[in-house]
């Protein structure tokens, strides 16, 4: 079982959002800053916006056991502790075992290893969920060199392809072989 509990790396603190959080980050954002410290506004696209919406409404309907496959964790950057992206899942993991993950990070805080930490991160805690047998990153667009990168650097890999996109996945098995 996962307890939604923050995950700390070598280098990050990744803090998992209750709702009031989230929705303080839409909307409240000097409520935000307050609660948590001060993060990035420049990863609040139009985008990031609606999914956000769409999390508020599934947290809802969400135990709070379940919680961190739904919200998104705040990916904090020490010594100053600033938030400087978003990671989270797309669900909980379904009747297969697959959830899919997603991130964004502040343009500043790229080309640092931020990312690809906070993807392990993540890994090692959707892993540690029996329910969790497969991660995947489906449409990553081929224009996204940066994602592809990290989701290589974590050890995906391409299980499809269009012309725009590429399709990524990561098996509980593969992970274990390679970091355990």
């Amino acid at each position: 079982m996962n307890e939604t509990t923050q995950i700390s790396t070598s280098r990050l603190d990744l803090i998992p959002l209750n709702r009031e959080q989230l929705g303080n980050y839409l909307d409240q954002e000097e409520n935000f800053s307050r609660d948590v410290g001060p993060t990035s506004r420049a990863i609040l696209t139009p985008i990031l916006q609606k999914a956000i919406r769409m999390k508020l409404l599934k947290l809802e309907q969400t135990s709070l056991r379940d919680s961190g496959w739904i919200t998104y964790w705040l990916i904090k950057v020490p010594p100053e502790g600033f938030g400087a992206g978003m990671i989270g899942f797309k669900g909980l993991p379904d009747q297969n075992g697959d959830v899919e993950i997603g991130y964004g990070i502040d343009p500043i805080y790229r080309n640092q290893g931020y990312t690809t930490e906070a993807v392990r991160g993540m890994i090692a805690w959707a892993f540690n969920d029996v329910r969790c047998q497969r991660i995947t990153a489906p449409g990553t667009l081929r224009s996204n060199l940066a994602s592809s990168k990290v989701l290589k650097k974590v050890g995906m890999k391409i299980y499809a392809e269009t012309p725009d996109t590429i399709s990524w996945c990561l098996k509980k098995e593969d992970y274990y072989l390679k970091y355990e």
